[in-house]
Parts: C-alpha cells; sequence; structure tokens
C-alpha cells in the first residue's frame, strides 16, 4: 500500500459565494419551548419495528453479551453491530436507518443514488476499501466510557472504523455467505498513539452465529458463536496526523491442502499530515475463511454495497462507511473539539481509489456513536471535521443540491456553560435536535452545511434563547446566545462545570471559599428537566449526566439537589418495553478530578443502566454518582435507592490523594427493578449494589446500607483492570461514643445512623453479629473491611496512673524534674496522648493487646505491654509511673 498524497492534506478552497442571513431572535420561558420539552430521541428510530422482529435482535444481542462476557472477551474487542436497529426497504431501495443523534458520524454509502428527489438503487462491488481521517486537534470526554479499554494496558477514548460487508464469501463448500468486517483504530486518551483491532460479524442469516470452524487461520481469537477478533499494533503518532485504513479480499490458494480460501487482509498506514511523509504501515491480520473448495474453484468474495436488498440478516445494509464512536461495547463519546476530514474510497475496474457515487454524513451498521461533530464538504469525496452539533444528513449523490458547502454560526456565548442545540428547520425539535459542544469559551464557532437552523441556548435558573437563521454557502452568522439570568426558571437543564470560573453560573450564593462555598442551584423547573436532555444511543448510554464537575478546586455544596428526572422519546417504547425497562430515567451526578466538593441532603438519588452497558464490574463508571479523581470530597446525609448500582469512588491514578468522606447515606433496593438493569437483579449481572470504592483512602462510615450487595471493592485499577489493593477506610479509627462529631467541607457528622450509644463503622442490613470481623461482604470488599459495624455494644477501657499521678503531671508535688509527663497508650492500632492521670478507650467485646510509651518525661510506666480483656462491662487497667 503506498500513500497517496491527496489523502494526506485536503485543503478548502476560498469561498467566494456570498450568502444572505435572515435571523429571528427569540427570548423565551423555559416553559415555552414548545417542542423542546416533547420528546427527544437519539439514534435510530425504532417505530415501526415489529414485534417479531425485536424479539428476535433483542434476542440475538442477549446471547451475544452472554457469550462474549463468559469468554471473558474485553469490552473494547466488540465493536458491536447496530443490533437494536431496524433498516427497511422504502419502496425498491434501502434507506439509512440512523436519523437523529447520537449517530456514527462519519461517511457512509448504501447504494442510493436520489439527485432528484426520486431514490434509485446501485451496486458496488470491489475487492477493496480505504477509509481516511485526518486528525489535526481532537479533545474528546465522556466520562461513562473511560476504561473501556483498560484490559489493553492503553487508554483509549474513541474509535475510527472502516466497516465493510463482503458477499460471495466460502465457508466449506458453499459460497453464498456475507460478513461484516471491521477495521478499527482506537484514539489513545494519552496522546501519542492509536492502536488498531478488526472485528468480523457473519451477516448471513439472522442467526448471525460464527459457527465453530468458521475461521481457518488469521492473527486473532475465533468466539464461537460469536465473531473474531484480532488487536494489533500500538503505535506513536503526532498531530496532525493522517491514518488510512484498508480492508482488502483475495484468495489464497494452498497447495498444502488443496483448497482456496477466501481472505481478508487488514492493513494501515499513518502520515504526517503536514509533509505527507509516511511514518508507518502494514497488515496486521490476514484472515482466512475455512473451505473444502478445490485450488481455482473459490470464487470471488468482494465487498458489496447495495442499495437494493438487505444482508441476510433481514435488518442490516449492504453498506460501506468509516465512522466516528465510542471505543467498543455499543458505547457512545462527546467531542469537544476537533479540526480534521474523512474520506471513503473504493477500488474501481481501473485499479484507481474513487469515492462512491453517494454519501451519508453517518454509517448505519454500526453500535458505537458519537456527538459533538459537524461535517461539511465542498468536494465530492471528503468532509471536514470540526466541532458542532451532529446532524445526520445526505451529502453528495444522496439529495438534490447535495449538501455542499459551508455556512459559519459564530457568536458569543454567556455563561460559556450554558447548552446549545441545533434543530433543521424554522422551529426547534427536541426529537431532531442535536447537541452543539460548548466548553469554557466565551463564544461559539460552528461549521455546517448551507441551510436553515433553530439553534437554541438554555442554562438552569436563566431564560433560554432561540434564534432561526437561514445560511448560505459562505455566509456566516451571528449568534448573540448571551442568557439573562433568572431564578424564576428553575433546574431544567444538567448543571454542567469545567472549572472554578463557571461555577457561579450555576450557583445561587457562595464565592467559592471554605467560609463561603458555591451553593449550586437546586430550585427544580416546573416542568422539570428539558427532554432534549434525555438523549442517550441505541445501546441506550446516556449522553448527559444531571450534575457534572470537572477539574474544580473551590468549595462547592450540591444540597438537597433535584434528581434530573427525564422521560424517554415514545419511539423507544416498544423496545424498553421489551426488555422490561421504565419510560423514565434519572441523570447521573459526576465529578470528574474535583475537590472540596459536597453532596449533601438529596434524597431519591436513582436511575438504571441498560445490562449491556458494563458498569463498574466490567470497568466502566456507571453509577447514579461517580467521584472520579475525587480529593476532599463529601458524599453525606443522602438517600440512594438502587436501581443496580449507586455509588462508585474511583481514579486513574492509584497513588493519587483521595481523603474523600462518605457519612450518613441510607442505600436501599428499588422496589422497580428488571433483570435487564445493571447489574440486574439476580439475572445478567446480579443484584443491585451501593458502594463501589476502587481507590485507598476515603472515609466510609456511618452510612445505613441495605441493598442486595452492599459494597464491592476488588483490588483491582478502575482504569486500567491491573491489580491495585483499594484499602478503602470502612469504620472510625476507634470507637466513639454517639455524642462524637467531626467537620468536614463545612459540615458537621455526628450521631449514628441507627440507635447506637456508639459510633464506629456502617450498619449492614447482612452482617450477622458473631460471624467475624471485620465485616467484609463475604468477600466483595478484598481488603480488609468494617472493623466496628453498627450498632455497636462497646465498654470503655480506662488506662490510669494509680501512683501519685499529680507529682508527675504537674501538680501541687511536681519536682520539676524533666518537666511534666506526657504519655501515649496504643489500643488496636490506636494510639491516644495525653499530658493527664487517665486516657480512655471504647472497644467491643474482645481481647486486645497495648502498649504504652512515655512521649515526654524522665518517667517510666510499667507494665509497658499487656493485653486485656473486654467482656460485658467496663475495665480498668491500672498503671504506674516511676
Amino acid at each position: 500500500m503506498s500513500t497517496r498524497a491527496k489523502f494526506l492534506v485536503v485543503s478548502i478552497a476560498a469561498l467566494t459565494v456570498l450568502s444572505v442571513v435572515v435571523g429571528v431572535l427569540a427570548v423565551v420561558p423555559a416553559g415555552a419551548l414548545g417542542s423542546a420539552r416533547g420528546a427527544a430521541t437519539g439514534g435510530a428510530s425504532l417505530t415501526g419495528v415489529s414485534s417479531a422482529a425485536l424479539a428476535r435482535q433483542t434476542d440475538l444481542l442477549d446471547s451475544i453479551l452472554s457469550e462474549t462476557s463468559a469468554a471473558g472477551v474485553p469490552m473494547s474487542a466488540v465493536s458491536l453491530p447496530n443490533l437494536l436497529g431496524q433498516e427497511h426497504m422504502d419502496g425498491n431501495v434501502v434507506s439509512p436507518l440512523t436519523t437523529v443523534a447520537p449517530a456514527p458520524m462519519g461517511i457512509g454509502t448504501i447504494g442510493v443514488m436520489n439527485t432528484s428527489g426520486h431514490p434509485t438503487a446501485y451496486t458496488i462491488e470491489t475487492s477493496s476499501w480505504e477509509g481516511s481521517i485526518t486528525l489535526n486537534s481532537v479533545n474528546s470526554f465522556w466520562l461513562d466510557n473511560d476504561g473501556a479499554l483498560s484490559t489493553t494496558g492503553t487508554d483509549n477514548t474513541f474509535g475510527v472504523q472502516l466497516n465493510t460487508v463482503t458477499t460471495n464469501t466460502t465457508v466449506g463448500d458453499t459460497s453464498n455467505n456475507s460478513f461484516w468486517t471491521q477495521n478499527v483504530m482506537y484514539y489513545n486518551l494519552v496522546p501519542g498513539a492509536v492502536t488498531f483491532l478488526d472485528n468480523i460479524w457473519n451477516f448471513s442469516s439472522p442467526a448471525e452465529a460464527l459457527t465453530s470452524g468458521t475461521i481457518y487461520a488469521g492473527n486473532g481469537t475465533p468466539v464461537y458463536p460469536v465473531f473474531y477478533y484480532a488487536y494489533g499494533p500500538t503505535v506513536s503518532v503526532t498531530l496532525p496526523a493522517t491514518v488510512h485504513l484498508y480492508i482488502n479480499s483475495s484468495t489464497t490458494n494452498l497447495v498444502s491442502t488443496g483448497f482456496g480460501y477466501t481472505t481478508i487482509k487488514f492493513g494501515y498506514e499513518i502520515a504526517n499530515a503536514a509533509t505527507g511523509r509516511g511514518e508507518a504501515s502494514g497488515v496486521y491480520d490476514t484472515v482466512l475463511f475455512n473451505s473444502t473448495v478445490a485450488i481455482g474453484k473459490v470464487p470471488a468474495s468482494p465487498f458489496l454495497v447495495s442499495g437494493s436488498q438487505l444482508t441476510p440478516t433481514g435488518f442490516l445494509l449492504y453498506d460501506a462507511e468509516i465512522m466516528i464512536g465510542g471505543p467498543g461495547g455499543g458505547t457512545t463519546t462527546s467531542i469537544y473539539g476537533i479540526s480534521g476530514s474523512e474520506s471513503l474510497d473504493y477500488l474501481d475496474a481501473s485499479g484507481r481509489y474513487v469515492a462512491p457515487p453517494s454519501a451519508w454524513n453517518v454509517g448505519t451498521d454500526t453500535g458505537e456513536t458519537s456527538e459533538g461533530i459537524s461535517e461539511w464538504y465542498t468536494t465530492a469525496g471528503t468532509v471536514q471535521l470540526g466541532a458542532g452539533p451532529s446532524i445526520p444528513a445526505p451529502l453528495w449523490g444522496a439529495t438534490p443540491g447535495g449538501n455542499i458547502g459551508k455556512a459559519t454560526f459564530s457568536g458569543p456565548l454567556s455563561p460559556s456553560n450554558a447548552f446549545v442545540f441545533f434543530t433543521p428547520g424554522t422551529s426547534f425539535n427536541a426529537e431532531t435536535a442535536a447537541w452543539a459542544p460548548t466548553q469554557t469559551a466565551s463564544s461559539v464557532d460552528y461549521a455546517l452545511p448551507p441551510g436553515t437552523y433553530t439553534v437554541s441556548a438554555l442554562l438552569s435558573d436563566h431564560t433560554p434563547i432561540q434564534k432561526t437563521v437561514t445560511v448560505g454557502d459562505g455566509g456566516t452568522a451571528n449568534l448573540d446566545l448571551v442568557l439573562s439570568a433568572n431564578d424564576r426558571e428553575g433546574v431544567y437543564t444538567p448543571l454542567d462545570a469545567w472549572d472554578n470560573a463557571q461555577l457561579a453560573a450555576i450557583s445561587s450564593s457562595g464565592t467559592g471559599s471554605a467560609s463561603n462555598p458555591y451553593v449550586l442551584d437546586n430550585n427544580p423547573a416546573p416542568g422539570g428537566v428539558e427532554s432534549v436532555f434525555s438523549m442517550e444511543n441505541d445501546y441506550l448510554y446516556p449522553v448527559f449526566p444531571g450534575l457534572f464537575l470537572a477539574g474544580t478546586t473551590a468549595h462547592v455544596d450540591a444540597n438537597n439537589m433535584p434528581t434530573f428526572a427525564v422521560t424517554f422519546p415514545a419511539d423507544h417504547d416498544a423496545f424498553l418495553t421489551a426488555y422490561d425497562l421504565p419510560f423514565t430515567n434519572n441523570l447521573q451526578f459526576e465529578t470528574f478530578d474535583t475537590s472540596n466538593f459536597s453532596l449533601w441532603g438529596t434524597h431519591g438519588i436513582t436511575g438504571w443502566f441498560f445490562f449491556d452497558d458494563y458498569g463498574p464490574t466490567g470497568f466502566l463508571p456507571l453509577a447514579n454518582v461517580v467521584i472520579w479523581g475525587g480529593t476532599n470530597d463529601l458524599v453525606g446525609d443522602n438517600t440512594f435507592v438502587s436501581q443496580g448500582s449507586s455509588l462508585l469512588l474511583a481514579g486513574l491514578n492509584p497513588d493519587a490523594p483521595t481523603g474523600n468522606v462518605v457519612w450518613g447515606n441510607t442505600f436501599v433496593n428499588s422496589t422497580a427493578i428488571s433483570p435487564t438493569m445493571y447489574p440486574g437483579d439476580g439475572a445478567a449481572n446480579g443484584p443491585p449494589i451501593g458502594i463501589f470504592a476502587f481507590e485507598s483512602g476515603d472515609l466510609i462510615y456511618n452510612n445505613y446500607v441495605a441493598t442486595s450487595i452492599t459494597a464491592y471493592s476488588p483490588p483491582a485499577n478502575f482504569f486500567y483492570g491491573t491489580f491495585q489493593p483499594n484499602t478503602e477506610i470502612w469504620n472510625l479509627s476507634m470507637v466513639e461514643p454517639a455524642s462524637y462529631s467531626t467537620t468536614f467541607n463545612g459540615y458537621t457528622l455526628g450521631g449514628t445512623i441507627v440507635r447506637s450509644a456508639f459510633q464506629g463503622g456502617n450498619y449492614w442490613a447482612d452482617y450477622v453479629v458473631g460471624s467475624g470481623l471485620p465485616y467484609d461482604e463475604y468477600g466483595y470488599i478484598s481488603s480488609g473491611g468494617d472493623y466496628f459495624p453498627l450498632p455497636i455494644t462497646a465498654y470503655s477501657v480506662t488506662f490510669v496512673l494509680v501512683n501519685d499521678a499529680t507529682e508527675h503531671l504537674g501538680g501541687p508535688g511536681f519536682d520539676g524534674l524533666g518537666g511534666p509527663l506526657v504519655w501515649s497508650v496504643t489500643v488496636n492500632g490506636v494510639t491516644q496522648t495525653t499530658a493527664s492521670a487517665a486516657v480512655t478507650f471504647y472497644e467491643v467485646p474482645g481481647t486486645y493487646t497495648y502498649s504504652v510509651t512515655v512521649v515526654s518525661s524522665y518517667e517510666t510506666i510499667s507494665p509497658s505491654s499487656g493485653t486485656v480483656t473486654v467482656t460485658n462491662q467496663p475495665v480498668l487497667v491500672p498503671l504506674e509511673a516511676r
């Protein structure tokens, strides 16, 4: 494979066509957004899916997930087809499945031309496809998929896939099979590397089963009866870079066996996008399909694009696509900044790589998705990539006019953490609205195909703005998105802050100091959270958390927060019903590398995750509250109603300081649980879990934990999956009276969550008194555990100097020789130091060793060590100072 300069650097000719810009600005109350409060959706529309088709596809998904999980296949290896989609024929031609975001954004061709308003089908048969992406810069973030590639040792955030479908593939003595072939590049979280992966899925029948023995040879692993995968190399890259992905089909004849074999090769080429210089290339996997057909008798197995037929699956297409999406497992990813381009080409009969006659800006067979990428083109064959709304649309050859050209939408944005959405057309519609990324900039600048769009800017306790603009090729629309504060609007959007400066816009008071913390807005909007924030992809990965803070260090109090309930769109009803899932859900609370954050007094924290979504036991941070990489954060006095996954404490760096406190919370099972919620109700992945703890140094005490599994703290780093002891602290260092209190982040932590004369650890509903200590949830807490489960029956153990203590402690008889006596006692690993005549511990019944040390004085104390047995009464241990 040779590097071809036309794919390395794509330049945009200066546009000379001026346009007329028509704008209508509207400032409206949140409750008057009309369809903005209607149904929102993401990915494919499931309207019209027959119950039989849905049952077949859900059974297929269940089988695939069960088999891959049982085989220990890492999530990153499974680049899922769109198993929950429902392509259909529109007359005698196919139509694209994905019509709204999140979507597999990129370039897709489905074999349909439409330049006159009447679609017609065509066919491409080729032995080779090339998908190319040039990345000048990229900024992606979506906390819920961090760690997706933990088992590979790489730190990836999104994937780029070249996907094609074979036809006439020979397996055994039959040459009428079709397979979905995927060449995937994962972009690594730590800049400087990409990792390659391939997948092969059987599209030869509705069952999609990869029959045992299908693969004769390859560098990867067949996982029968599901799919085949192989990891390729991890290669260093420096942006700007261009990566070419290739999939080639040929025939291999082996004299040693006497058979011919359909052969698929997966290759790549990396070039410096600025210089065009090739930096790395190779074929990392060559797959031979098993065959019993003699040499010379095996027919060619081209890749097929056909607009007049479905694949034998009955619902997926013969298409080709290059797309950007989440890092495997049907995940999504959010793009906050990107500059680059993509192209998709096939090898024609003359031996040249050429673009397909028509294309959309999305793939269709792919399960992974993305949001926050805008696309436009000025030359057929190449699309430009920028940060903006992901609006699925036809490109060249796919619609009259072709959506060619570039329109710019820019202007001030205030507050900078407001949310921006675009809807094609003259009115805002939550069903077709696409999120346009904002982060910390005080202005926006998006590029889209020319057309008419309705733009909406929203932020809680601010009056939203809508603006409808029509922009022609080369034109610019001025988006003046400066929102006015209005606390009567209430919390109708999520609350996001990417730095300390953004906290004021989502707070009702405070300056961020320890004595005057920011207090986040908590007044629910009359109509609740805008429905557009219920957006999720076809595998029900949510796009938006309800509360999200990243990198903030100011003191922030989130008191008595709303629970960010959302309702899913009506076109998901059949799918949700099939899986016995509710039509509503609650968005997550998430913090990322924050410090001094307190979530306090919020009741009814809940929310479910789809069982295939690889929650904490599969190393994705899917929980109702996620404290990721937190330091000095407090989760206190809240009520969690677990539908599978309540609280997660985790981070990337095992040596990072934590010091978070989890105090006074109640964790109980929800009464609304189905087996298809994560982790499920004893079906898919186990019963609901209260606390996931994947770090060390957090203090977790005085909580009421009555979930089916109370706590889970395995010896693993959450991100990498590597060994990590996770020595969390599950009780106070010593038993304290119920009256004991301390202060943390300005909150007083005192008393006990159940009736008890003493404080210590947590109340665990499944703890049996006398079953041994520490309590470790019968092995689920791998390191340490709770030594003082509530309620506590304890007795005082007092160590007292019984001789003339006043002489030694500075009283009337003190002779001044050597100074006053300061001494310490250590019991059960806890030390108290005093200058008084006595020191008291509270201990549960048992036998303990103690040691006594003179800290300051010429004195000695005897005995200096010993044991003390506590039964059912106070204990006095006499000591003598000399």
